[in-house]
């Protein structure tokens, strides 16, 4: 039978729960000037009093929130790394890979990947929570690693460097709309093909032929001139 005190504790931890979410929606929406201890008790549905019973300062609050959804973050991520590989490899060559990256977009909507490039830059400004944004950054990228070893990729550090920086402007132009998210599906599997691509040519055949589209170019601008 559950104890009035372990009652008392679940309330409080929901909570403290609702106050951590509400200030990380305010903060995506307006930024740190939007977090107030006003603002985050009425986003949570909670008296006015409830911020200043849980934190000290506003600072402490939006800090916790912060590195509170970095950490949840960190475990999506994590729960990546035992993706079947064979299954991803099977999609690079298919048409069902646009299909896969629209259902990945369907999932994590342009709205998210707003709130957490927002959350993720935030924490980065702040000297006391960088070194959680980039433990996120760091901990995407090491998950890569292993899913691209096990996929039989030689150099799979620096391909899941690129892949992290396509995924991360792919996050900033979804989240500015600048296509739809079907155009968006297409422009991802492009993308991360070309990489693959690229990592699989290598880096001295990758220079040979950017050597050899040089001299193009200019034989034909010099073919031009009078």
């Amino acid at each position: 039978m559950t104890s009035r005190a372990q009652l008392s504790q679940e309330r409080s931890r929901q909570r403290r729960e609702a106050l951590l979410n509400a200030a990380i929606d305010l903060f995506a929406e307006g930024g740190s000037r939007a977090v107030t201890h006003r603002a985050v008790a009425a986003a949570a549905g909670l008296p006015a009093a409830t911020t200043t019973y849980y934190f000290a300062t506003i600072e402490d609050l939006l800090r916790e929130a912060l590195n509170h959804h970095i950490a949840q973050w960190i475990a999506t991520m994590e729960s990546l790394a035992d993706i079947d590989v064979s299954g991803v490899m099977s999609l690079i060559t298919d048409e069902s890979a646009v299909t896969f990256a629209a259902g990945i977009f369907e999932g994590r909507p342009p709205t998210t990947a707003s709130r957490e490039l927002t959350v993720i830059l935030g924490a980065a400004r702040d000297p006391q929570l960088r070194d959680a944004a980039v433990t996120a950054l760091t901990t995407g990228t090491d998950v890569l690693v292993g899913l691209l070893t096990r996929a039989g990729f030689t150099d799979a550090q620096g391909l899941a460097e690129d892949l992290v920086a396509l995924i991360a402007g792919l996050a900033l132009r979804r989240s500015a709309g600048v296509h739809t998210e079907a155009e968006e599906a297409v422009n991802a599997v492009r993308g991360v093909r070309t990489l693959i691509v690229g990592h699989l040519l290598g880096q001295e055949a990758g220079i040979e032929l950017l050597a050899a589209l040089r001299d193009r170019s200019l034989s034909g601008r010099s073919d031009e001139s009078p």
